[in-house]
């Protein structure tokens, strides 16, 4: 685990710095916010420097202590530049498209370089909490593999990082950890900046969700199919919840299953989609997936259509902020 993720590392920084968990509008990484520590190579170069000297000194080898201090001041000269590389650097947070559960959301940070030199090699990645073990004293942190960039002088560059998602709801951006060990790679510069970003995480929509519902007065079954109309367009089968006037009684005299009339629509219809109407044998997470599923199928449709949930309903509308406002009244249920 490197040194810039390990949990004490990370508190001493925060106690340093006394800065909030979220941090909105921009934020400029100063030298104070910039910690740096050698890396692995630069121990084993320490090491290797030392024994340089302490030979040189035993041997009287002026060449030796030459070398020694020759390469030393260029690692120190390397420590003053990578530290420069990341101090001075402006961070805000972009955006965060929302996604469904399953999929992987994407958070979009903006970099600004308002010094006249070139930023190279700038590593950003999540730092996430790992579950704590039994018995242990301090939860570890594991950093996830990130994106490199280069942020050109006085200019700016869009860096997206990507998380995951397993469960429906709101998610927070992680702690964002930036780094750099540009030149030489033997010292590692970093700093911390959580973003205050959230990606709306919507439910699954169900793989094999039974069409849409028809209510009465109208509503649809799919593009151009109504309950009620004019044109005769065929049968689809019954669906718990379906009128008695739309069965095809003729048709289930021939047959063991019901079925029910659609009609050619004339125009747009109108569709409500209510929780409390799904089979009781569902549970909650079944019945949003199957919601989401005919949400996307209504939309889909272009069909106007209500949402009604325990608590809370979204008026009949069309469109894609009716989508989006459906999906995200599904991803903050609360049943």
């Amino acid at each position: 685990m490197s040194i810039t993720t390990h949990p004490f590392a990370i508190r001493i920084a925060d106690w340093i710095a006394r800065r909030p968990a979220v941090e909105h509008g921009d934020v400029l990484l100063d030298r104070k916010r910039v910690y740096i520590l050698p890396t692995r190579a630069g121990l084993i170069f320490g090491a290797a420097m030392v024994v340089l000297l302490i030979g040189s000194i035993n041997y009287g080898l002026q060449l030796g202590f030459l070398l020694t201090f020759l390469v030393t001041s260029i690692a120190v000269v390397g420590m003053y530049h990578t530290h420069r590389n990341l101090a001075r650097v402006l961070l805000r947070g972009h955006r965060a498209e929302p996604v469904f559960a399953g999929d992987v959301a994407t958070f979009e940070l903006l970099v600004t370089n308002p010094t006249p030199e070139t930023r190279h090699a700038l590593n950003f990645s999540f730092v996430l909490p790992t579950r704590r073990k039994a018995g242990g004293l301090f939860r570890r942190e594991r950093p996830m593999p990130g994106s490199w960039i280069d942020v050109p002088a006085k200019g700016n560059r869009p860096v997206s990082l990507s998380l995951p998602t397993r469960r429906r709801g709101r998610r927070a951006c992680p702690r964002v950890r930036i780094e750099t060990r540009f030149p030489f790679g033997l010292w590692q510069a970093w700093a911390y900046f959580t973003p205050p970003l959230s990606a709306m995480v919507y439910p699954k929509p169900e793989e094999d969700a039974p069409p849409l519902p028809l209510a009465l007065g109208g509503s649809l079954y799919g593009a151009g199919m109504a309950a009620s109309g004019e044109d005769f367009a065929g049968v689809r089968p019954y669906q718990a919840g379906d009128s008695q006037r739309m069965i095809a009684w003729k048709l289930a005299a021939r047959s063991d299953e019901l079925s029910v009339k659609l009609f050619e629509a004339a125009a747009g219809g109108e569709l409500v989609l209510d929780f409390d109407a799904l089979p009781p044998n569902l549970g909650v997470e079944q019945k949003l997936a199957r919601l989401a599923r005919w949400v996307l199928d209504a939309d889909a449709a272009q069909l106007r259509y209500a949402l009604q949930l325990p608590g809370a309903v979204v008026p009949l509308a069309s469109g894609a902020d009716q989508r989006e406002r459906c999906l995200t009244a599904l991803a903050l249920f609360r049943g």
